[in-house]
Order: structure tokens, then sequence, then C-alpha cells
């Protein structure tokens, strides 16, 4: 049987004049028992840090915005819009370009964009709606209701957030929810 030697070992005991594997073990163990320790500190405080809330995020506010379109060049719409709440008044002309689900047209991706009169920007949002069942009274059946989120936005409307519920009877598209910048 051949006999081997751990050059690396050697050079730390003779570096730290180590003079009993069992000593050299034992400070091998204290070496990996703080790494270990740094490791569990480090993830105790990523993820600590990563839980608490921003400073500068605002509580969120009600936001009511209406969109009426023409369906005439379908799947590309245009219209126009008004928004109570936190936009304000605000009101101009939108577009709105539907994909439907190809298989049973039940469900519908739709990319809305807003464009108001004060010239201050546009405000992008991402419907994602169904049609699969009725909506609340006193909307007839067959009419549709989703989700929406503010997506993107220029100017003014660049760091605007938002979300929230969709209906859609006959050929008005109502967003209620909430906006947060």
């Amino acid at each position: 049987m051949k006999k081997t030697t751990n050059l690396p070992l050697i050079a730390t005991r003779q570096q730290f004049h180590i003079k009993s594997p069992l000593k050299e073990r034992i400070l091998i163990m204290r070496h990996n028992k703080l790494i270990s320790a740094a490791i569990a500190l480090g993830m105790i405080a990523f993820f600590t840090i990563g839980s608490v809330p921003s400073a500068s995020a605002s509580p969120p506010i009600p936001v009511t915005i209406t969109g009426v379109y023409d369906f005439t060049n379908f799947p590309n719409t245009t219209g126009t819009f008004t928004a109570s709440g936190t936009l304000g008044n605000l009101s101009g002309t939108s577009t709105m370009h539907v994909d439907l689900n190809p298989t049973n047209g039940i469900r519908a991706h739709c990319v809305v964009t807003l464009i108001p009169s004060n010239g201050l920007g546009t405000i992008i949002i991402d419907q994602q709606c169904q049609f699969a069942t009725s909506m609340p009274a006193p909307y007839p059946t067959g009419q549709g209701k989703g989700r929406w989120e503010i997506v993107g936005g220029t100017g003014a409307y660049a760091n605007l957030n938002g979300n929230g519920s969709l209906t859609m009877p006959g050929n008005e598209e109502a967003m209620t929810g909430v906006i947060y910048y």
C-alpha cells in the first residue's frame, strides 16, 4: 500500500505551528462554525431588510376609470375615458388592443393606453378578462369581468401604479381599484 501525504494540511500545521492533528481538526470545526454563523446572520439580515416597507410608498387611493369604445375595428379599438378619484377628473382618448383566446373566446388579454387631454403623458393598463361567468346585477349575462393593472406610463404618469377589478357592460370598460405611486 502506497503512503500519501496531504501537503495542504502539512502546510497549515507548519504555518500555525500545530503539532497535533486533533488540534487541527478542532480549529477547522471552529472555522466551519464561524462561517456557518456568518452565512446564517447574512441570510437573516437579507430577509429582514427585504420585508421592510419602503418609506416612500404612499398608501393606495381609490380610483374609477371608465372607457367607452367603438369596436368597429376590432381587435384594435378606440374610444374615450374618464377617471375620478386619485387621478382627479382626468379624461381623454384611449386605445385598446384585444387578444381573444382563439380556442373558445371566453378569455381575453387587453392592452389599454389612456391618453389624457392634459398632455402630461400616457397610462398603459394590462387587462385580463373572462366571459365565462355572468356579471353581478344589474348587468345582463354574457358580459365580461376581470382584473386590471397599470404596467407603464410616460411623463407625469411614469411612476404610477395601480390595479383593481373590471366589468365590461356593453361597449364600456369599468375599472375600479386603487392607485399608488
